[in-house]
């Protein structure tokens, strides 16, 4: 395998732990242990953990090696007050464009969301919210809207699932998306823009009133 190809496949693998959680913030990604995993020379990791930087998910300081980023809880709620302003643009423009399988699709996707929050299962229940949320941004025509926000959303991953463990949480965000998922029903691109607006104001909350039991 060419040396490229390897640092690619670092990389990739690497992303996708700190996007899952896999690693925490902060925590220190040491060359020597990460040669041995991946089983490639300390040179080739060392260019995988500087795309990591190059795209924000690792930093790297001199003689002390490289970490996870992490973010402060002034820069988590920056980032949410943006996602406000970029959900609601991508719904709005999403709307007119949703087909009747579209449509079907959030509700079947809303069903089961449905029967996770019955079940008290917040895992299951955010995982749905996920697809939920996708589902939306395939249908947006502005994939440079979508692009951004997903990669934010991912380099976000940690902090945002850790809201819905706020006691009561939860039942606000399900009837927060039978609202969205109503006003695309009856093609109302601006209560749909400003229900999806509501949502995420609401998480930026939640997040500020609860960070010192979160984090």
């Amino acid at each position: 395998m060419a040396k490229m190809n390897q640092t690619t496949m670092v990389y990739e693998k690497l992303k996708e732990k700190i996007e899952n959680g896999y690693y925490s913030p902060a925590e220190s990604l040491p060359e020597i242990e990460l040669s041995t995993e991946y089983n490639v020379s300390r040179n080739t990791i060392k260019k995988a953990l500087l795309m990591l930087e190059n795209d924000s998910y690792v930093t790297i300081e001199q003689n002390k090696g490289a970490k996870v980023r992490s973010y402060s809880k002034a820069e988590v709620l920056d980032y949410l007050q943006l996602r406000v302003e970029l959900e609601g643009f991508i719904i709005r423009l999403a709307v007119p464009k949703f087909t009747k399988k579209g449509i079907q699709r959030l509700e079947d996707i809303f069903n089961q969301m449905s029967e996770r929050q019955a079940a008290n299962d917040l895992v299951g229940y955010s995982d749905l919210n996920q697809q939920f949320h996708s589902i939306i941004y395939n249908v947006c025509p502005n994939k440079t809207a979508t692009d951004l926000l997903i990669r934010l959303k991912k380099q976000m991953r940690k902090y945002n699932a850790k809201t819905i463990l706020v006691p009561g949480r939860n039942g606000q965000s399900y009837e927060e998306h039978r609202a969205i998922l109503e006003a695309i029903k009856n093609g109302d691109a601006q209560a749909a823009e400003a229900t999806m607006r509501a949502h995420v104001d609401n998480v930026r909350k939640t997040f500020e009133d609860y960070y010192s039991l979160l984090f």
